[in-house]
């Protein structure tokens, strides 16, 4: 077993100990930051998304993966500040069935991936919502409004559920974020 599965196992059971477990917290409950909610398991969307090779798909096309979504925009500049944290834990997490997707609000793919290789975040997926259809049934089913202001991320199990949701920053370098993703991965 590797070093990271043997510190989130850790992690996960000294959490649980504590009476702390984010895996079976209250909706509502923060999990590993105070803006870290879990939610009530809502289904991720099944309306489609685009991707830079022109081919389109939808979040249940990842199952079997434990996805972070982040919502964001060009000229956010909170999302500027966190896409950074983002890629690294993207490349740390690399090949441990942990995805990070920048679903983009923005007109076009050119803006999303140009603003991707500008601060050369190389480890983030990216995907558009043309149709901003993604975006504003998550808005609906987690936050109770058709619109959400960005950086806003949701964190989805390998079973296709959103089991947290995220208004503004988060230590995505931290052993907290980290330890959160990896327990649910060794959920099954």
């Amino acid at each position: 077993m590797r070093a990271t599965a043997l510190f989130a196992a850790a992690l996960a059971v000294t959490l649980t100990l504590v009476g702390q477990s984010p895996a079976v917290a209250d909706e509502g409950t923060p999990i590993f930051a105070e803006n870290v909610i879990r939610t009530a398991d809502v289904a991720v969307p099944n309306y489609p998304l685009h991707f830079p090779d022109g081919s389109t798909g939808t979040l249940k096309d990842y199952a079997g993966e434990v996805l972070v979504v982040t919502l964001w925009q060009e000229n956010c500049p909170w999302c500027i500040k966190e896409m950074p944290g983002l890629d690294r834990l993207s490349a740390a997490m690399k090949g441990e069935g942990i995805r990070v997707m920048a679903l983009g609000l923005d007109q076009n793919m050119a803006q999303i991936t140009g603003f991707l290789d500008r601060y050369e975040l190389a480890n983030i997926d990216p995907v558009m919502d043309y149709e901003k259809v993604n975006g504003t049934l998550f808005s609906l089913e987690l936050f109770g409004r058709p619109s959400i202001a960005t950086p806003t991320s949701f964190i989805i199990d390998k079973q296709g559920k959103v089991v947290a949701r995220i208004w503004g920053l988060v230590d995505w370098d931290g052993d907290a974020a980290r330890g959160f993703l990896r327990s649910l991965v060794l959920q099954g």
